[in-house]
């Protein structure tokens, strides 16, 4: 008796290991502790899309316009939901936002605006921005925007958008008063990006991705994936992609014309957008919650765990800032420690 025990036991214990070891990215495992909820910021509206400094955090609140927060001291700076120009006008849809605290540029995009817009905003005074210039043109259907202070002075806006008769890729200077700006076009839907002093990466949707010349605009390459490639992160000489159905793809672009794929991972849900800092990397999947990686050997990540809707609600983004993540979700957005 004490024999057959010892055996069932034994096959027990096989079974478990075997069970553990085959668990995908999408199942509950003994990693998914390495997040932890440190503080949520509830909001109005969706938190649609975010911007972290050192200290502040913007958010995008949908039809609630948008909010400023001090994440450290955990208090509201400002809220947001009329703009103030000639007369008050109500915010449609905030979609988008970006910021250069060190310049005092803040940058919001309105989806529905009468017309669409990007509107700037001088942040001297971080408890009244005051809005100092509006984009209207190609400003439709913004995909992806990201702002950033130049080398020699100054801030570039960057955004993609698919309108009807333009996808492109638009550059706009601080240094020129933000009039007329550069634009690449391409015959395709193109989503989010990434950029180094070269390069930049665009994820392409259906095409997969372009590598394009950040000084000509010529596509250097173009790069097809396995699902639709809706975003992008360059990390040193690779490129990692969130590609909807298919997951995290990452490719080696030492060879820009030539990109050549080292690593995919179906993680069993749609992912839509991707960041990475350090060693680590993180995707967001709307319904699905967050996935977290290891990159530290990038060709071979190690997946580390998840933090599902249950827990924080549908997202739409995640993003790293000093060694925490962000996560934009219908709820508000999340501060998660990263667990060592």
């Amino acid at each position: 008796m004490k024999i057959f025990f010892i055996k069932e036991i034994t096959v027990c214990i096989v079974l478990i290991i075997i069970l553990t070891s085959c668990a995908k990215p999408s199942e509950p495992s003994i990693f998914d502790e390495a997040l932890s909820i440190e503080f949520l910021f509830p909001t109005g509206g969706y938190a649609r899309d975010i911007s972290v400094s050192d200290s502040l955090l913007f958010i995008a609140e949908d039809q609630q316009g948008f909010s400023i927060y001090n994440y450290l001291t955990r208090t509201q700076i400002c809220h947001f939901d009329t703009l103030f120009i000639f007369n008050p006008v109500p915010f449609e849809n905030v979609r988008k936002i970006s910021v250069v605290e060190n310049e005092v540029f803040l940058f919001v995009y309105d989806r529905y605006g009468s017309p669409p817009s990007i509107n700037i905003f001088d942040i001297t005074d971080i408890s009244e921005p005051d809005c100092v210039f509006r984009i209207q043109s190609n400003t439709g259907n913004i995909e992806d925007m990201y702002s950033h202070t130049n080398s020699g002075g100054g801030v570039t806006l960057n955004w993609t958008n698919n309108g009807v008769n333009s996808n492109s890729i638009n550059f706009r200077e601080s240094n020129d008063n933000w009039e007329e700006g550069i634009e690449y076009s391409f015959p395709n839907s193109i989503s989010g990006f990434d950029m180094n002093e070269e390069y930049i990466v665009i994820a392409a949707q259906q095409y997969g991705f372009h590598i394009v010349d950040k000084n000509s605009g010529e596509v250097l390459s173009t790069t097809d994936t396995p699902g639709e490639a809706l975003d992008v992160k360059i990390v040193d000489n690779y490129v990692c992609l969130a590609i909807r159905e298919a997951g995290l793809a990452i490719f080696d672009i030492s060879n820009v014309s030539n990109p050549e794929m080292v690593y995919i991972k179906d993680i069993g849900e749609l992912i839509y957008t991707i960041d990475a800092e350090n060693d680590y990397l993180v995707l967001s999947s709307h319904a699905g919650g967050i996935y977290f990686f290891d990159i530290s050997d990038i060709e071979n990540p190690g997946y580390l765990g998840k933090v599902d809707k249950d827990n924080i609600g549908y997202t739409y983004k995640a993003v790293f800032k000093n060694g925490k993540v962000f996560a934009a979700t219908r709820q508000g957005v999340y501060i998660l420690d990263i667990n060592d």
